[in-house]
């Protein structure tokens, strides 16, 4: 893979990421109340919303640092022969 590669998925992945987050919180909350008991879905699990925010921020750093890097990484094999023809 390429640096180019590299960046558009780190992107993909952390819009994905707040995406997600974003999705995660605003989820409505419901409450079922029977006799003495209260059960509740869909509440927002903010760890899980710090920690998708957190990654994706890791992303976002990781493709700046690829941007702002001026080193030129080219590697360049040297043929080798495989077989010898004998005539």
């Amino acid at each position: 893979m390429n640096r180019n590669t590299i960046m558009t998925v780190l992107v993909i992945v952390a819009l994905v990421c707040v995406g997600y987050a974003i999705y995660r919180s605003t989820g409505e909350r419901i409450v079922i109340t029977n006799g003495n008991t209260q059960t509740s879905y869909n509440d927002p699990q903010h760890g899980l919303i710090l920690g998708l925010c957190i990654f994706a921020g890791l992303c976002i750093i990781g493709v700046i640092a690829m941007v702002l890097d001026k080193r030129s990484v080219t590697t360049l094999e040297e043929r080798s022969e495989l077989s010898r023809r004998t005539l």
